[in-house]
């Protein structure tokens, strides 16, 4: 039937040739989901004008020019396109940043063409491709079966059925259960499938909408500040209204002017584009630590991460390198060393004297194995499981080449690996001979607990695997057994095997050592987690002795007593006890020979007693853990598809040191986000203080209507931006974590940008004085709005203002260290937004095409070394205020 199949999709076991490939991708397109229409980029920019502070706007520009005033109707229209653009731009970069991102997550897809096995992109499978399952893999298009071993399949994305579907060989086209559907997952097992249709042909395709791999939940952050800002927006509503009512009725003035002004000033109090200028932020923050290896699929967990307390970290892969090296073999009571380095087989098995031994041992390494060896460019890679990939070069070492034991030994059958009997057993046929065997590889406690072998051999072998397990080498056994050749007497029944039968009365050959070295950078970044005051825990389905090694080399445990906490110990241990024994941070334990379920127990524990859990993982039944944990992080290169859609992040490298290199690049951009948050809100204050301080005293305000408008747009925007983009602090990872149930407006927090904002607008008030005592004005003398004496103290305010602000861009960069400690120069973008701010202050006042239609004037040399000398104040009080802070921290400590 498999025949009839390949004849109707023109293909074999073999696969496609690259021709065929070529002309299948131009005849049924690229295998994916047609996205829908983008919103076209013209609508998305008139969408900026949807907001309620803009339409308010806009309404007071009408109104302006409705009562004839063309010039300030004019200028605000100015000021709300100019604003527009802006947040245009940052959106639409924010946009692609995420639209890079979902790029750099495209699936892969493992398949036969030409009879090599080979790793493309998903978009590239057509129909006749042969795909090779794994557990664990996303199924890349929809296939019918033409080989499996005890697959099944969860389709819960199709039928909402979370249980596994076990899946069948391919007998005829009515049967549904050998198709396996686009989208859907590997739970168990491994197989073979004939790719049937691709991208919207797919039933997936037909029935589903695209979903952005970046979540548009709000972030917490978000949440918080988007009710602050409900909560300053009723505020505001009634500081207008009441201001509307002192111009109108107590100071005389046109309604038109009383509105204009109580608007400006609605939009000065209100951070309006505040949660869009966190997004841009967050995003921005998400891009860089994609370029450091770290994807972040939801903006929420930028937040998160830097409030991680533990990280339960996988050893092999994550702190270890992964090129695996087989280093010896035990054989009895021989050790055989293996030289040679990688998966490049010029090295050589040292000789046994027990060949006969030696060439079984080799044989079932090979065979039971479901990795491939390619070479290109002279280097060797593997295409699978590194482990494997390292037992395959062991083979070539020993003499055998693959192709010829590939042909002698035909696979019949086989028990995939699960991390419960840790043992994968392959049922092939000796076409030599015709007798059937099976070969089985697994841990060592595993194999020989289902061997016969002597009591004196047995603890021979456990001595030996501990040795080398102390001397991180991960050791796996090789046994094996005949079987007798009528495939019912050994337990099969219709697809499937009697593990029981199979797995019983083995003859036990040996050991087999492989080194996987640790990463050079990882000490280094265990030592900033130690610093960080994150405690990290070795969790591993390896051995405990070899686990303790790398956690010593890597200085993850110090030198004193190390408790190994193995699965059997888990199954004992309920959640109580063993919320109780983590409750001690200090106390050094490796969670060894540890299955998903354990995993998921330790990290329920962890997260009961009140940490922030960042895990890892990589296969299929590490999905709960990952859901559970605060960040779930999945392996890039070594994860499997169902990991990466379970994780909150994916590491491109693997690498325990990226986990620790993105924790601290979530505190840089939580740390970021206040510092801008403490700037555009003592900015706003300052504005709110110089408004009302004026009109309490009975004067014109310091500011006009347009010139509060302009002001935000001169000071809020760019340095804000710049802020969030602020090198991190040096003690940044000194610090101890953040709780997450912190509140970034504590009252610390809020009583710092308040004191800050109000002496702002005091000196704002006191410098419009100065300006005016200066020009001849003195107390009691009536001011014109429209006379040059105001024209000259407002423009003096208003350039006051936004300098001072510029100031307090640097007071903004750390809440306690000193800027001088910093540097003023260590942030270009914040300098260049600085430069931008200034620039644009004294083309506002002193070119006259401003001067007409701001209603500013000319300032001489006096007040421009008067503007500055004050507006460089605000630093220093502010480190006052930071050398107390400091001393009173001490004196707390």
């Amino acid at each position: 039937m498999i025949d009839i199949l390949f004849e109707k999709y023109n293909t074999s076991a073999d696969g496609l040739a690259t021709t065929d490939v070529q002309a299948r991708l131009k005849e049924y397109g690229s295998n994916v989901l047609v996205e829908r229409k983008k919103t076209p980029i013209l609508l998305q920019f008139l969408g900026e004008f949807k907001d309620l502070m803009v339409i308010i706007l806009i309404f007071a520009a009408a109104i302006a020019a409705a009562w004839g005033e063309l010039t300030d109707a004019t200028v605000i229209l100015c000021i709300v396109v100019a604003n527009a653009i802006i947040g245009f731009i940052q959106k639409y970069k924010a946009e692609r940043a995420v639209e890079a991102l979902k790029k750099m997550l495209h699936p892969k897809a493992r398949v036969v063409r030409g009879g090599e096995e080979m790793m493309i992109s998903a978009a590239n499978v057509v129909p006749g491709d042969i795909l090779v399952l794994n557990e664990g893999d996303k199924v890349a298009a929809d296939a019918l079966l033409i080989e499996e071993n005890e697959l099944f399949a969860n389709e819960s994305v199709l039928t909402g059925e979370s249980v596994p579907v076990e899946k069948n060989v391919f007998e005829t086209f009515e049967d549904q259960s050998s198709l396996l559907c686009m989208g859907t997952e590997i739970t168990r097992g491994t197989g073979r499938a004939v790719v049937v249709a691709t991208g919207m042909e797919t039933r997936f395709g037909k029935i589903a909408e695209l979903t952005s791999t970046t979540k548009k939940d709000l972030t917490p952050l978000q949440k918080e500040l988007n009710t602050i800002g409900k909560y300053i927006g009723a505020v505001t509503v009634v500081i207008s209204a009441v201001l509307i009512v002192i111009g109108t009725f107590f100071q005389k003035l046109p309604f038109v002017h009383s509105f204009l002004f109580a608007t400006s000033v609605a939009v000065a109090a209100v951070p309006e584009g505040l949660p869009v200028t966190i997004t841009i932020a967050l995003a921005m923050g998400v891009q860089r630590l994609a370029k450091k290896n770290a994807i972040v699929k939801q903006l929420a967990s930028v937040e998160t991460l830097g409030s991680t307390t533990v990280i339960c970290s996988d050893k092999t892969g994550t702190l270890t390198k992964n090129e695996m090296t087989v280093q010896e073999v035990v054989i009895g009571s021989e050790r055989l060393a293996v030289t040679g380095v990688g998966y490049e087989p010029d090295g050589r098995i040292q000789q046994s004297k027990n060949t006969e031994m030696l060439a079984r041992l080799v044989e079932i390494a090979a065979v039971c194995n479901n990795a491939t060896l390619h070479q290109a460019d002279g280097r060797y890679s593997v295409l699978g499981d590194p482990t494997e990939g390292a037992l395959l070069t062991l083979a070539i070492k020993a003499g055998m080449p693959l192709e010829n034991l590939k042909r002698r030994f035909t696979k019949l059958g086989e028990i995939p690996f699960d991390s419960n009997r840790k043992r994968m057993s392959v049922i092939v046929k000796d076409t030599q001979t015709g007798k059937v065997f099976a070969f089985v590889k697994g841990a060592p406690d595993s194999i020989l607990s289902v061997s016969e072998i002597s009591a004196t051999d047995k603890r021979n072998l456990l001595s030996q695997n501990d040795e080398m397990a102390r001397r991180a080498l991960r050791v796996i056994a090789m046994a094996w057994k005949e079987l007798p050749s009528d495939e019912s007497n050994f337990g099969k029944s219709g697809k499937k095997y009697d593990i029981t039968l199979i797995e019983s009365e083995l003859t036990t050959l040996g050991l087999v050592g492989i080194i996987d070295p640790p990463r050079e950078d990882v000490k280094e970044a265990v030592k900033l987690t130690q610093k960080a005051g994150i405690k990290v825990y070795i969790v591993t389905g390896d051995y405990g002795l070899t686990a303790s090694a790398i956690a010593h080399e890597l200085g993850i445990v110090g030198t004193g007593e190390v408790k190994i906490i193995t699965g059997d110990d888990m199954n004992i241990l309920d959640e109580s006890a063993l919320r109780e024994l983590l409750k001690d941070t200090k106390r050094e334990i490796i969670f060894a020979r540890v299955n998903p379920e354990h995993k998921l127990k330790i990290v329920s524990a962890l997260k009961e007693n009140g940490h922030v859990v960042a895990v890892t993982g990589d296969g299929v039944n590490d999905a709960p853990a990952l859901k559970r944990a605060d960040i779930g992080i999945a392996m890039g290169i070594s994860g499997t598809d169902v990991s990466k859609e379970a994780a909150n992040m994916v590491l491109t490298d693997d690498s325990f040191s990226t986990i620790v290199r993105a924790i601290e690049e979530g505190r840089v951009i939580y740390e970021n986000l206040k510092k801008f948050l403490a700037y555009i809100f003592s900015s706003n204050i300052g504005e709110l203080v110089t408004v009302f301080t004026g009109l309490a005293l009975g004067l014109p305000a310091p500011l006009t209507a347009i010139l509060i408008l302009m002001v935000n747009v001169g000071t809020d925007v760019l340095p804000a931006l710049a802020l969030g983009v602020d090198p991190p602090e040096h003690d940044i990872m000194e610090q101890p974590p953040r709780k997450p149930t912190d509140r970034i407006m504590n009252k610390r927090f809020v009583a710092r940008y308040v004191f800050l904002g109000t002496y702002i607008g005091i000196v704002v008030v006191a410098g419009y004085f100065w300006e005016l005592y200066n020009l001849g004005w003195t107390w009691g003398d009536v001011i014109e709005r429209n006379g040059s004496l105001f024209a000259a103290a407002s423009s003096f305010a208003f350039v006051l203002l936004i300098m001072i602000q510029m100031a307090n861009t640097f007071n903004a960069r750390s809440d306690h260290h000193s800027i001088f400690t910093i540097g003023f120069f260590s942030n270009t973008k914040l300098l260049m937004a600085i430069a931008l701010s200034v620039g644009a202050s004294v083309a506002f006042v002193e070119f006259p095409f401003f001067q007409r239609w701001l209603h500013t004037t000319h300032l001489e040399l006096s007040s421009w070394i008067m503007i500055s000398a004050t507006s460089l104040s605000v630093i220093f009080v502010e480190e006052i205020r930071k050398v107390i802070a400091r001393r009173y921290a001490v004196s707390q400590s």
